[in-house]
């Protein structure tokens, strides 16, 4: 099946967001003032491709969660990626540079808050990944051909019905086995609620949401997925009953669920099952038909397709 839409190709970014809604345009557009912001403060090609391993707080807390999720996750290569909300695309260039099969998908084509950055690591030719301009609640991709999903910091920026729907979708895009991984999303706790979030950046219009922690995790398990903290389970040894394994799991449960000390990382896995989707859940589809094979060209010159979205038949 073909949803029979053509989109152009601009600057190797695949035009896949048709009539997005206002929120979504405000949300871009933000972006943009933003990325005025940074190059007022000095940000530049150098300093991107140094992306996350740069000298400020909330850099250091990316780089570190992507090393956790590196030592923990053996990535295959050859395997394929969607980076959701990749930004400067600074984590698509490390999953590529892995031998990942990478599509970057972004609302922003900024060079500095958007797809347009990854020119700076893809004019190395180091890596390579391609680059499509869709919203997460509505991704322009086949269904079933995304070995994993990774997501950092990027779900907040959805109402809860967008949550919703953005769950299921990413549960529609990944085969069966395949993983959504999940880093750095900020929660409200009940000793922090966060009744401010994002109010340091409200002039920019990102769409900020905060939720608890349990909205996170019953949300991805109403999309299908099975579910695993892994701060929580790390914590938790069932071969061990001591006082002090008693003690490690009362603390993490205290950090992770009340006090207000550390951010969502969480690991979903798409059972080998027909899961929610087929059962008739799930969000409506776009117009652009998410389940559909999409054509792009670019100015009539030739048809883009995601390494993800592979040949049908009509």
């Amino acid at each position: 099946m073909r949803c029979g839409g053509e989109f152009p190709i601009v600057d190797g970014i695949a035009e896949l967001m048709p009539n997005p809604p206002e929120f979504v345009v405000r949300e871009s557009a933000g972006l943009d003032r933003f990325a005025e912001e940074m190059r007022a403060d000095g940000w530049d090609r150098e300093r991107i491709l140094a992306l996350p391993d740069v000298d400020l707080p909330y850099w250091q807390g990316q780089a570190r969660a992507m090393r956790a999720l590196l030592e923990t996750v053996a990535f295959a290569p050859g395997r394929r990626l969607l980076d959701v909300g990749s930004n400067t695309c600074w984590a698509s260039n490390i999953f590529a540079a892995r031998g990942l099969e990478v599509v970057a998908l972004d609302i922003s084509t900024n060079d500095l808050q958007g797809l347009r950055a990854a020119d700076y690591f893809l004019d190395r030719g180091d890596v390579f990944f391609e680059r499509m301009r869709s919203v997460m609640f509505a991704p322009a991709l086949a269904s079933e051909s995304m070995d994993y999903v990774f997501c950092c910091e990027v779900l907040h920026h959805n109402d809860s019905a967008h949550l919703e729907r953005t769950l299921h979708e990413l549960y529609r895009v990944l085969r069966p086995g395949g993983r959504l991984l999940v880093i750095n999303e900020p929660l409200r706790f009940p000793l922090l609620l966060k009744r401010d979030h994002g109010s340091e950046v409200a002039q920019f219009e990102g769409n900020e949401h905060v939720y608890f922690l349990h909205q996170y995790y019953f949300a991805a398990r109403r999309a299908g997925f099975e579910v695993t903290i892994p701060a929580l389970r790390k914590s938790q040894d069932p071969a061990n009953s001591s006082l002090k394994s008693f003690y490690r799991f009362g603390r993490s449960l205290w950090r992770n669920l009340i006090s207000g000390d550390t951010a969502l990382m969480m690991d979903c896995t798409r059972g080998a099952g027909a899961g929610h989707m087929a059962g008739g859940g799930g969000s409506p589809r776009p117009q652009a038909g998410p389940n559909h094979r999409c054509r792009s060209r670019p100015h009539g010159r030739r048809r883009w397709v995601p390494p993800a979205v592979g040949r049908t038949k009509s």
